[in-house]
């Protein structure tokens, strides 16, 4: 006769393993913001880093942020209509419902877990236009770090960006950025890349993303900033498993093309 387990506690404890991995909103690191929030449109992503651009090296965490649509109208080079005012309501009710964030929490007895909340506190819009916000009191840190981690891309540069993909490209080499290198590595899986551009709930074939996702977005980035991009599709027999690409800026003013290569994946490099 077998000993019984103790099985006490090992659903929950599963359960919290498939949260954990679902990475889209999962916020570990400083600079996870840029890879979160894959769900929104390229206008919403635009709204949301005007948001950040508020933020200073001397904001409070409890500071509350002020802007006018007329002024984001605008910088967006809309003009103030009744229906860029009501696309204006409606991203902001989208980064309403759509910022949320799980972040990581661990208690003084070692015990694992998520704390569920938001990017915003509140967002308030007053029939004049303006609007006024907070960030969260757990997601504070997060933001407020975006300035000296990741967020050094001027607000202008990211408004030239046109493509929510290229958007998404845009921070995620600034995230990766180490210290003045002039190449930066972005490495992850299948599941990874398509989270980061798509959010949770889509999904493409990897062909399909390839040529989509990140070809337009890495052509986008190319023809508007000094750098040439190299993208390599890492595999596993015939099936795609993850994706590199390196960004290297350059000084020369000679035009860039994006380079592809397949990296075909010995069986030995996933053994245990």
């Amino acid at each position: 006769m077998k000993k019984k387990e103790n099985l006490k506690g090992t659903k929950p404890r599963k359960i919290l393993e498939e949260l954990i991995s679902r990475s889209e909103y999962l916020v570990v690191q400083d600079n996870d913001l840029a890879k979160s929030f894959g769900n929104l449109k390229a206008f919403e992503h635009k709204i949301l880093d005007y948001c950040f651009s508020f933020v200073q090296k001397d904001s409070l965490p409890s500071e509350k942020f002020v802007l006018e649509t007329t002024i984001l109208l605008k910088f967006l080079g809309l003009t103030s209509s009744g229906t860029n005012y009501k696309r204006v309501v409606d991203a902001f009710k989208t980064l309403n419902q759509g910022t949320a964030l799980y972040l990581p929490i661990v208690k003084e007895d070692g015990t694992r877990g998520i704390r569920m909340t938001q990017l915003f506190s509140f967002i308030d819009y007053y029939e004049t236009g303006r609007v006024e916000f907070q960030f969260s009191e757990f997601a504070q840190p997060y933001v407020f770090d975006l300035k000296k981690n990741y967020y050094s891309f001027h607000l202008r540069e990211l408004a030239n960006i046109k493509g929510k993909y290229a958007l998404i490209l845009m921070k995620l080499w600034e995230a990766n950025r180490f210290g003045n290198s002039q190449t930066t590595l972005i490495n992850g899986t299948l599941e990874e890349w398509q989270t980061w551009f798509l959010g949770e709930e889509r999904r493409m074939t990897a062909g399909r993303f390839l040529h989509d996702v990140i070809t337009r977005s890495a052509e986008e980035l190319e023809a508007k900033f000094p750098i040439d991009i190299i993208f390599e599709q890492h595999k596993r027999g015939r099936k795609v498993i993850g994706y590199e690409m390196q960004i290297m800026e350059r000084k020369d003013s000679s035009k860039p093309t994006l380079n592809y290569k397949e990296n075909q994946a010995s069986i030995y490099d996933y053994l245990d």
